[in-house]
């Protein structure tokens, strides 16, 4: 009987796992039940096994298609920058030694408008404004220049502005944003680092993709000569009423694209464009734009089509983590405009309407010192060292030019007097013992000579931080 059952048993063994138990073995009841326990557990080990190593290879999958999908981007959105960088993306602490001059701290963007590929005159930059941000003081400003700014292009003579993206692209495809960096710079006064510059669809497609913006608009709008949508030959006219509004992204095109009626010519179009930029980054910075895979994707889209910069990856995603806390209610908004600030005026040129500096075609003078007054410099503003300028030369009205040279640049000019006697050479006394090394840095490079201390007997009376003595070496430019 027990033989029996053990032979059955054997038998039954052989039918569940083979590998567990050999009929010339013998086994308990227990030592098979335990066998075959963890032979199911084994089992279960692998299926587990196997659904984390598909989960693994769809998540792979997934970021592959993400990183495919970011690298064609990418590789049509940047292209190689032929021109400065900026210091300040790489740290808000420069040392004094490494910065040229007052401002190069600051991060200065171009920012080109064009119309989508096919449109009548698809290569003028009809929207051209600059966004500087300064990493040490967090601060941002923009400022929108008019299109019909005559000026002159490097290379091209004198032209409208908008022209030069024109010409770089007809002479030299892909050079185009690099001619209008050149061209601005000249202008403003100022060195641009980088450019950004985007069609009509980008606008469009991003505010879409937030879901939107919120605008105030500040006065009713009608443009009767507005065209139309699909047929720019044809005028289907523009309205919107004054009051708190919600754009679309056609909807906010429009907005930002209506010159003419009330809507204040180029001038007001570029204070609309301003408003409609704070608005699209503070409804991306509120809906966590950037940890959303959808909305990346569609970003991707929108960028890889519509977007071309020369800013690279690293500095992008440098300019995102040190701007982000940026508040927009502070954030300073200009235009070179005929009625605000007086430094342009509509003119005539030929049979083109044009607008010119107020000083005069070629004259930027009043202009870069207006840009400097905005784009103001960190360090400087940081160490606020007074200053006072004393006038060393036989020339009676050398101290007040010095003075307002400075004073453009945002330097602390606390008086300006005679010197006691004239100085052949100019000099720079430092007060501080060193306690204002960028202020110092900046006047050393302007004046080209090395500041010193103070003698016994300084002519300073006032006690300021830094003694400007003006010499007859002194060149004004």
């Amino acid at each position: 009987m027990n033989k029996h059952h053990n032979d059955k048993l054997d038998i039954e063994v052989h039918v569940i796992d083979a590998d567990l138990v050999k009929t010339d073995s013998p086994h308990s009841i227990q030592d098979i039940d335990m066998k075959l326990d963890n032979n199911k557990k084994n089992k279960k080990k692998h299926w587990v096994l196997k659904i984390v190593v598909i989960l693994l290879a769809i998540a792979l999958l997934v970021a592959g298609y993400f990183g495919w999908r970011t690298y064609v981007s990418l590789h049509k959105v940047i292209k190689k920058n032929n021109g400065i960088t900026a210091a300040g993306l790489k740290s808000a602490d420069i040392a004094p030694e490494n910065l040229k001059g007052e401002g190069d701290g600051r991060v200065n963007i171009l920012l080109m408008g064009m119309g989508d590929p096919g449109h009548a005159g698809e290569y003028l930059t009809d929207t051209i404004m600059v966004a500087s941000y300064d990493p040490k003081s967090k601060d941002v400003a923009m400022l929108s220049i008019p299109r019909d700014l005559y000026v002159k292009i490097p290379g091209y003579g004198f032209s409208k502005i908008n022209a030069a993206n024109a010409y770089g692209e007809q002479n030299k495809p892909g050079s185009g944003s690099d001619l209008v960096k050149q061209t601005v710079s000249q202008v403003l006064g100022i060195p641009i680092h980088y450019y950004v510059r985007v069609d009509f669809s980008a606008l469009k497609q991003a505010v879409d993709s937030v879901g939107g913006v919120d605008v105030n608009v500040t006065d009713s709008l009608a443009d009767p000569e507005y065209p139309c949508e699909r047929n720019e030959g044809l005028s289907c006219g523009y309205s919107i009423l004054a009051g708190q509004q919600h754009f679309n992204g056609s909807a906010a095109l429009k907005y930002v694209r209506c010159r003419k009626g009330n809507c204040g010519d180029d001038y007001g179009r570029a204070k609309r464009q301003q408003d409609v930029l704070v608005a699209l980054r503070q409804k991306a910075t509120q809906l966590n734009y950037l940890t959303n895979p959808k909305k990346i994707t569609d970003l991707l889209d929108i960028v890889g089509n519509n977007v071309t910069t020369d800013l690279q990856l690293w500095e992008i995603e440098r300019l995102v983590s040190i701007a982000k806390d940026t508040d927009p209610t502070k954030i300073v908004n200009k235009v070179l405009d005929n009625s605000t600030n007086n430094l342009v005026k509509n003119s005539q040129v030929g049979d083109a309407s044009v607008v010119v500096p107020a000083l005069g075609i070629g004259n930027y003078t009043d202009i870069q010192a207006f840009v400097r007054s905005i784009f103001v410099d960190g360090y400087l503003k940081n160490e606020n060292a007074t200053i006072q300028v004393e006038n060393g030369t036989t020339n009676l009205n050398m101290g007040n030019l010095v003075t307002k040279l400075l004073k453009s640049y945002n330097y602390n000019v606390v008086a300006t007097v005679p010197a006691p006697t004239t100085y052949r050479n100019t000099q720079i006394i430092d007060n501080t013992a060193g306690k204002k090394p960028y202020t110092i840095q900046y006047l050393e490079k302007r004046f080209g000579v090395k500041a010193q201390a103070p003698a016994d007997g300084s002519t300073d009376q006032s006690k300021s931080d830094i003694t400007i003595i003006v010499g007859s070496d002194y060149k004004t430019y």
